[in-house]
C-alpha cells in the first residue's frame, strides 16, 4: 500500500501548526492573566469544597483556597455551592496565597511582613481585621497583628457612639485610611466599610423600591411622631398613625430600637435626592384590621369592661378590645356635671361601660359610663 503524499503533507502541517498555535495560546494566557498579588480584590468561581476550605478559580493558573468558615451563615451552614461566584481579597499566609473577605495581618508573620500586608491593603483598599484594645480621648486603639493603629470615635460607626466600652475587646473589620511614612501612625475607619455595605444594599433596595413594595426592616430610631426603619441601606419613616390599628400615644409603647418589622412603602418623595428624599412606610397596612369583625360583634346595649387610654376635654377614650377604641362623651361619664373627665377617671383605669352605638364604617363606638348597670354614682 502506497503512502498518500498529500495526506503526509497535511499531517506534517497540522502537527507543526498545531504545536505552534498551542504554544502561542499558552504564552498569551500566561501574559493576559498575571499572577494575583496580596491585596488584590478578585472574583472567583467555586470549583471544589472540602470540610475546611473552598477552592476558587480566579482565572489564573492556580486555584486559591478560602477558609470555609468565612462562607458560613450565623447557623454555621455553608452558603455557596460549586459554580457560585465569590468576591474576596488575595492574602499571603505561611502556606502561600489564599483568599479572604479581609486581610489578616496577624497571619503575615514577622513585623516587616505585617507592615507589608498593611501597605498592600491600603493600596488595594482591602479591609483588615483588628482587635480593639482600649479607648482614649479621641478614639480606639486597635491591634493589627502587633502593629498599633488608631480609629477615631467618628469613624467607628455610622451613628454617634454614646458608650465606647462595648467595642473594647472585640475584633472588627476596618479600612486603612492612612499609614505614615515611618509606619508608626496608622489611621483606620470602620465607618467607611459600613457605609460601603449600606450603599451596596441601598442600590439593591432601590431596584425594587416603589409604592406597595414590602420589606423586612429594622427600627433604627424612635421619635414622638413615629419610627425610622432601615429597609436595606434606605431609611423610611413609619408615622405614629401607621404603626398600629390601635391608637398609641408614643411609638415606644409597641416598638423598640433594633426590632425587626415588616413594612409597606406608602409614598416616596424626591427619590434619590439625598436629604430631601422622603419615604413613608406603614406597618398598619400589613396588620389584620380588627374593626370589621371585632367591632361588628359588639352588641349595642351590652355592658363591657374597658381601659381608659386617653382623656380629652370632651370625654374619655376607652379600649374595649385589642385595637378597638370607643368614646365616652363627658356627659356620659357621670351624672353630675364635669369640667374635665379627670375629675372621676384616670388613664389606665378599668371601667364598665354600656355600648350606645357601633358604626363600623366610620370606625366609631359611643359608650356610656353612667348608664352601665354597675354604675354607683360619683
Amino acid at each position: 500500500m502506497h503512502d498518500d503524499p498529500i495526506n503526509e503533507e497535511f499531517a506534517d502541517e497540522t502537527e507543526t501548526g498545531g504545536s505552534e498555535e498551542f504554544s502561542q495560546l499558552l504564552a498569551e494566557s500566561e501574559t493576559s492573566q498575571p499572577e494575583p498579588k496580596p491585596g488584590d480584590k478578585v472574583t472567583g468561581r467555586v470549583v471544589q469544597i472540602s470540610p475546611t476550605e473552598v477552592f476558587l478559580d480566579i482565572g489564573s493558573r492556580h486555584e486559591l483556597p478560602m477558609a470555609a468558615e468565612e462562607l458560613h451563615n450565623e447557623e454555621g451552614e455553608l452558603t455557596v455551592a460549586e459554580g457560585d461566584e465569590v468576591s474576596a481579597y488575595v492574602i499571603k499566609t505561611k502556606d502561600g496565597l489564599a483568599l479572604s473577605h479581609s486581610v489578616s495581618p496577624k497571619d503575615a508573620g514577622a513585623s516587616a511582613e505585617v507592615m507589608q500586608a498593611l501597605q498592600d491593603a491600603l493600596a488595594a483598599g482591602a479591609p483588615v481585621d483588628g482587635k480593639v484594645t482600649s479607648t482614649n480621648k479621641g478614639g480606639f486603639a486597635v491591634d493589627l497583628g502587633g502593629q498599633r493603629a488608631f480609629c477615631p470615635f467618628s469613624q467607628m460607626d455610622l451613628r454617634r457612639i454614646e458608650d465606647p466600652e462595648p467595642y473594647v475587646g472585640s475584633t472588627q473589620r476596618f479600612k486603612i485610611l492612612e499609614i505614615s511614612p515611618d509606619g508608626r501612625n496608622i489611621v483606620l475607619s470602620r465607618r467607611a466599610l459600613l457605609q460601603q455595605d449600606r450603599d451596596e444594599a441601598a442600590a439593591a433596595t432601590r431596584d425594587s423600591l416603589g409604592p406597595g413594595a414590602i420589606f423586612e426592616g429594622r427600627v433604627t430610631r424612635l421619635m414622638p411622631y413615629g419610627a425610622f426603619v432601615d429597609i436595606g441601606g434606605v431609611e423610611g419613616l413609619v408615622h405614629i398613625s401607621q404603626i398600629s390599628h390601635q391608637r398609641i400615644s408614643d411609638p415606644s409603647e409597641v416598638l423598640q430600637e433594633g426590632q425587626d418589622v415588616k413594612v409597606e412603602v406608602v409614598e416616596i418623595q424626591n427619590q434619590g435626592e439625598g436629604r430631601r428624599e422622603r419615604i413613608s412606610l406603614s406597618m398598619k397596612t400589613l396588620a389584620d384590621d380588627p374593626w370589621p369583625s371585632e367591632a361588628g360583634a359588639i352588641e349595642v346595649g351590652s355592658d363591657v369592661d374597658g381601659t381608659v387610654t386617653r382623656l380629652v376635654d370632651f370625654g374619655a377614650f376607652v379600649t374595649v378590645k385589642d385595637g378597638i377604641e370607643g368614646l365616652v362623651h363627658i356627659s356620659e361619664i357621670s351624672e353630675r356635671r364635669l369640667l374635665h373627665p379627670r375629675e372621676v377617671v384616670n388613664e389606665g383605669d378599668v371601667i364598665s361601660v354600656r355600648v350606645l352605638e357601633v358604626d363600623v364604617n366610620r370606625r366609631r363606638i359611643s359608650l356610656s359610663r353612667r348608664q352601665a348597670s354597675d354604675y354607683a354614682g360619683d
